[in-house]
């Protein structure tokens, strides 16, 4: 019987397989389950149907992974086959009508299209379209070709975006229901050298925050979802002024938007550090509020929990799991118990029990 008064996360990460957690009610992790998946650096839920997907972070092929998997009975039933069109893939999103999934591969710079069974799995043995970014951007050390490190249904389901690092640039698929099918609508342009990572939408829809990984910045940015059509706005860094002034690399990670549309969180790695944001003018604008300390190394993913009290710090490089009561008021961050360790933790999710 599983307990409702617990929530729980799923953890991916490299060569330890994906982790169900048990969270209760103070922000106390304690094992459930493992699922045996190879180096799932990304992983999505099909609560309604029960499946857990993961991509298979390798290379010079990477792999889509999948699994039955609820809560009370773990997983079973694993299927590891399904290539998944490129080297590293490192992010995936399930379209809400439950027939598709989209795959970001970093390295070969690519977006796959997989159809879904009835059961909600990877229907083949590879994907059914393939889509390949072209381009660079300044910094030929990390910029010398097309990366593309995530994909987003929007709000109606009628777009995709793909944010690509190496071109500094979000792509905009128009999604064709019938024929399972992406054709490019658009490229949303940022300032050259900046290195768009991940981006995450205000509950309005008329706006998303993209994090930078190279720049360290988070720029607002304006959609339009009637027509597919973005614009990035203004830009507020993701560091705090002693780390700026420090100078180096900061490599941002995750963004995250709370579920009142009221605050804005990011991870800075190397700096090893979350920064919060006051979102305003109804998602116009962010006001930084605070940069606190990770509580390890290398915070690769943040996510808040169901109800927006905690927050968890993915640090892959300390090979823990930090855990923050969230001020429901000013949105500050408070660290809750010891570091939970997991090894080499890289995203964390959500589910129900």
């Amino acid at each position: 019987m599983v307990d409702s008064a617990n929530s729980y996360l799923l953890v991916g990460g490299y060569g330890a397989g994906v982790h169900c957690l048990r969270c209760d009610a103070d922000g106390a992790l304690s094992p459930v389950s493992v699922v045996d998946i190879a180096d799932p650096s990304f992983v999505v839920h099909d609560d309604a149907r029960g499946v857990l997907t993961a991509v298979v972070e390798q290379q010079p092929e990477g792999r889509v992974a999948s699994a039955r998997f609820t809560v009370a009975e773990g997983g079973s039933d694993v299927r590891d086959k399904t290539a998944s069109g490129g080297a590293d893939p490192c992010h995936l999103a399930l379209h809400p009508d439950g027939t598709t999934l989209f795959v970001a591969n970093y390295t070969s710079g690519s977006v796959a299209v997989f159809p879904l069974d009835e059961q909600g799995r990877v229907s083949g043995s590879e994907p059914a379209q393939l889509i390949r970014h072209s381009g660079s951007g300044p910094r030929t050390d990390r910029q010398e070709g097309p990366h593309a490190h995530q994909v987003v249904v929007t709000p109606s389901g009628r777009w995709v975006l793909s944010v690509d690092l190496g071109t500094d640039s979000v792509y905009v698929y128009e999604y064709d229901a019938a024929a399972g099918r992406l054709a490019q609508h658009g490229v949303i342009a940022v300032p050259p050298g900046s290195g768009p990572r991940h981006l995450a939408f205000h509950g309005s829809g008329r706006y998303f925050y993209l994090i930078n990984e190279l720049a360290g910045t988070v720029l607002v940015c304006s959609w339009d979802e009637a027509g597919g059509i973005g614009k990035a706005g203004a830009a507020v860094d993701s560091r705090a002024a002693a780390d700026r002034e420090r100078g180096g690399e900061c490599w941002c990670a995750a963004i995250r938007v709370s579920a009142d549309d009221r605050f804005v969180y990011t991870a800075n790695r190397v700096d090893d550090t979350i920064a919060v944001f006051a979102v305003l003018e109804d998602g116009a604008g962010l006001e930084p509020v605070e940069v606190v300390p990770a509580g390890g190394s290398w915070p690769r993913d943040i996510v808040l929990s169901p109800d927006g009290g905690l927050l968890f710090s993915a640090n892959q490089r300390s090979d823990s799991i930090t855990v923050f009561r969230v001020d429901a008021g000013t949105g500050r961050l408070t660290p809750v118990g010891a570091p939970y360790p997991i090894t080499t933790p890289s995203s964390v999710l959500p589910v129900s029990g």
